[in-house]
């Protein structure tokens, strides 16, 4: 009740509209619903920022339910809070959800561009230099169906290698990683592993006739902590058909292991696969991404050496290093 009297004393400084929105978030409070309610309050506390009041009541508000502060608010919130309410929250969500362009969607791999790599690997079909980059994202489709704490995940990734050096500057190759995935924390107190991960894989260039590169796979992976490494050991199974790169196994294996250290805002993540056969094949990737002052976007370092660097070169050593930005990690 506290917090509304202080609300209704500055309603004749807020104008009707904010009129509506208080009663529209009493409504969601009553109604038990206490995400939509602190978004509305929000929003009101939005129409004047410098109202000291206002914007403590506000957080005190906020104890039983964790939103961002005033002064981190997105612009699409700002730009809600101008706009007249609908009678229905539906309505209201779809208008959020169009400013805010919030569909769910997160960075799943990491999100990068180098625009300069090398290859000392040299080909005849190709510059050495060229520009290299990767887009990767995930929506969660369920969560806690089955009370496990479990989320069912679809991702998409797409890397590019791109002959900025060539005329005309073709695209030489584009990777497509549609994937679906169940995630499993293990909350086990004191135990090394931390989650276990199922999914299935398909993985293509997009290209036809001799140049068709495809396959799908199933697989299964774990997550544990070691102090301050993380690892993560995954297995996998090919399934349906090969005949675009039927021997693909004998270069990339049947799995993969991956190592990441944060330290304080830099990150040092490695994968590495081996096929395990009398002719040994080993590849490992390595990167280093860092901050680069404050601008949310960090410095990305990555070299490549082996096979399976993309779908087309599965058979092909690769000895490839590159610098540019990573906006995700």
């Amino acid at each position: 009740m506290r917090f509304f009297i202080i609300l209704l004393m500055f309603l004749p400084l807020f104008g009707s509209s904010l009129s509506q929105m208080i009663e529209k978030a009493k409504s969601y409070e009553e109604e038990g619903d206490l995400k939509n309610a602190l978004h509305w309050y929000k929003k009101a506390a939005l129409k004047n920022e410098s109202n000291s009041s206002l914007v403590e009541t506000l957080k005190e508000k906020n104890s039983e339910y964790v939103i961002k502060e005033l002064d981190e608010s997105s612009k699409a919130e700002i730009y809600a809070s101008y706009l007249e309410p609908y009678d229905d929250k539906e309505s209201d969500e779809t208008i959020f959800q169009i400013l805010s362009g919030s569909f769910g969607l997160k960075p799943y791999k990491s999100n990068y561009i180098m625009p300069i790599t090398y290859d000392a690997r040299k080909s005849e079909d190709r510059k050495s230099s060229e520009t290299k980059f990767q887009l990767s994202i995930q929506k969660e489709i369920f969560y806690d169906l089955f009370g496990l704490n479990e989320s069912l995940h679809f991702a998409y990734t797409q890397r590019s290698w791109w002959q900025i050096f060539e005329h005309s500057s073709p695209f030489r190759e584009t990777n497509y990683e549609p994937e679906a995935f169940l995630l499993l924390p293990y909350k086990e107190r004191y135990s090394y592993l931390k989650a276990l991960k199922f999914g299935y894989l398909h993985q293509s260039n997009g290209q036809g006739g001799e140049l068709s590169r495809s396959w799908d796979r199933v697989y299964a992976s774990a997550f544990f902590q070691l102090g301050g490494i993380f690892v993560s050991p995954r297995i996998w199974k090919d399934i349906g058909d090969l005949s675009d790169n039927p021997d693909i196994k004998d270069y990339v294996g049947h799995g993969d292991l991956t190592l990441f250290y944060p330290w304080k805002r830099q990150l040092l993540r490695a994968v590495f696969t081996n096929n395990f056969k009398k002719e040994n094949r080993t590849s490992a990737t390595l990167e280093w991404t860092f901050p680069i002052f404050n601008s949310g976007i960090f410095g990305f370092l990555q070299y490549f050496y082996g096979y399976g660097e993309s779908m087309i070169d599965y058979d092909r050593l690769t000895k490839r290093i590159g610098l540019g930005f990573s906006i995700s990690r």
